[in-house]
């Protein structure tokens, strides 16, 4: 669903849903670059309100979040190539239910203390036993399918038939890693100095509204740290530079990085890999304020359509120009003017530096972020 920023910010947060995917041929990260996070998920029941039938609800949600496709566990390990993976803290995957003392109601916080109060009773405590705790709730009258704090640890999905949909699974535990809604900017014709307010979801990753056939933007993998070396290069002059597919399998720049003003633009170049990304072809950009890779907008030329690529972007006040060139399965082209200077011809000099991976920083307050809308994009059941 479309929504607009100041509705999201109405309800005190924006909350939204999740969407993902799995399978991509990138190469695996190295075992020193792997982690794992420990997710107790926790059926929760209220005294009025229960899972119709607990034991196959169980079964049911742990393949959400643990399956070998169509899960939590497939879509992280893909968008970050191996380097994190979600593993279920104990050998049922699921338990419970345990059962809130009162009747059903939308009180996220007092849901949270009371299964935190209750997990000790049975041997569980947290950054001991598990790192993230996942609480799935009967049906309940609240608009929301799910919450996530931003930087925190904890999710609240609902599951009213027994699924809680990996749409939403893996957006809540989108913000738990950092990342807020992802709405676009548009830039009339182009003109990233016309730029109007961030609107409605940009659709180029789950955090997006973009359902589950998208991986992660290449600005949400930068803050992640899910980069290697030598996939983000910052331009330092003009020149003509090879993208290649963010989740392609051959080496290369997946994120050019090029200065504007006190802001930056990101480009990445998004095709069809294996499962994922699969209705998106072409360059698409991002305008960064700061370091806040995680806060990037996507840019779009046309307010007609979300899905659109670039072709040409420009600011005159910083005499910036971008071009895309040929795009084939392996690569995109895409030639930056800075400063006014006309790029020399060919890619095999163009001046660009690495930039160096960083430790995604938590900025924002472990906070619930529900959705507006009661969800962005529904999902067919894939199980």
């Amino acid at each position: 669903m479309q929504f607009t920023i100041a509705r999201a910010v109405a309800g005190a947060a924006s909350f939204a849903l999740l969407a993902s995917v799995a399978v991509t041929g990138a190469a695996p990260a190295a075992a020193d670059e792997s982690r794992s996070n420990r997710v107790l998920v926790v059926l929760a029941d209220f005294e009025d309100v229960h899972h119709a039938e607990a034991g196959t609800d169980k079964a049911g949600i742990a393949q959400w979040y643990f399956g070998v496709d169509d899960s939590l566990q497939s879509y992280y390990r893909a968008v970050s190539r191996g380097r994190l993976s979600y593993v279920p803290a104990v050998p049922d995957k699921v338990i419970g239910p345990l059962t809130l003392p009162w009747h059903a109601n939308c009180d996220p916080r007092a849901v949270r203390q009371e299964i935190e109060r209750q997990l000790p009773q049975r041997g569980l405590a947290k950054g001991k036993d598990y790192d993230s705790l996942s609480i799935v709730l009967p049906r309940t009258p609240c608009a929301w399918a799910g919450l996530g704090q931003v930087g925190g640890p904890v999710s609240w999905l609902k599951a009213p038939k027994g699924r809680v949909g990996l749409t939403a699974v893996a957006h809540e535990f989108g913000h738990n890693l950092g990342l807020p809604h992802q709405p676009r900017r548009v830039c009339a014709g182009g003109d990233l100095g016309a730029c109007g307010a961030p609107a409605e979801m940009g659709r180029k990753s789950p955090m997006g509204g973009g359902g589950s056939s998208l991986g992660l933007s290449a600005t949400q993998l930068i803050h992640a740290g899910w980069l290697a070396s030598g996939e983000h290069v910052r331009v330092t002059a003009s020149g003509t530079f090879a993208l290649r597919p963010l989740y392609g399998s051959d080496k290369g720049v997946r994120a050019l990085e090029v200065p504007l003003g006190k802001d930056r633009l990101v480009l990445e170049y998004r095709r069809p890999e294996g499962t994922l990304d699969g209705r998106l072809n072409g360059v698409y950009a991002y305008r960064v304020s700061g370091d806040s890779y995680r806060s990037a907008t996507p840019v779009s030329a046309s307010a007609g359509d979300r899905d659109s690529a670039v072709t040409t972007l420009h600011d005159t006040a910083a005499k910036l120009t971008v071009t895309v060139g040929a795009v084939d399965a392996d690569k995109a082209t895409v030639t930056v003017t800075v400063d006014g200077v006309t790029a020399p011809t060919g890619t095999a000099t163009a001046p660009a530096v690495e930039v160096p991976s960083a430790s995604p920083t938590m900025s924002a307050a472990a906070i619930p972020v529900p959705d507006p809308d009661g969800g962005d994009e529904p999902e067919t059941p894939t199980m």
